[in-house]
């Protein structure tokens, strides 16, 4: 596969970062309504320190995919989306859970997991499908024998 179309994918890779980045900053000005009712009347700080560590955390989570994935390398292309999808569905799970009375960057990081399962699932189907519509051609075209 050409170097660009390697270069492209890690510049979508980077797009989504400040995407991400972006959307945890904003979740950051969002007041926590929850913490607001218990404190009755507090004025609450900017959480920068929580902002950056879930900042960090999705930035391995898209880097650690980014890498199972490969997309350059065809061969077995869906396993790799199969092995990414489970592993970040079962990373999911606990986020999921513990869903309840969470601050907004809790929230948005969340949602970004679930952003990434779903854009995994996604692409694990359409791969899937290629593969699959590329192998039935493939047995059509190859003579037969005929006795």
């Amino acid at each position: 596969m050409p170097r660009r179309y390697i270069r492209l994918f890690w510049l979508l890779v980077a797009l989504t970062w400040l995407a991400l980045i972006a959307a945890l900053v904003n979740a950051g000005f969002t007041p926590d309504y929850w913490l607001l009712h218990r404190l009755e009347g507090a004025e609450l700080p900017y959480p920068t320190s929580t902002v950056i560590v879930f900042a960090l955390l999705g930035t391995v989570e898209l880097v650690v995919a980014a890498l199972i994935v490969r997309p350059w390398k065809l061969k077995r292309l869906w396993l790799r989306l199969l092995i990414a999808f489970v592993l970040l569905l079962a990373w999911s799970v606990p986020w999921m859970l513990s869903a309840m009375h969470q601050p907004p960057v809790h929230g948005m990081h969340l949602l970004w997991l679930l952003l990434l399962d779903v854009g995994l699932l996604l692409a694990l189907c359409v791969v899937s499908l290629v593969s699959v519509l590329g192998r039935i051609s493939g047995r059509k075209k190859t003579p037969t024998a005929v006795p």
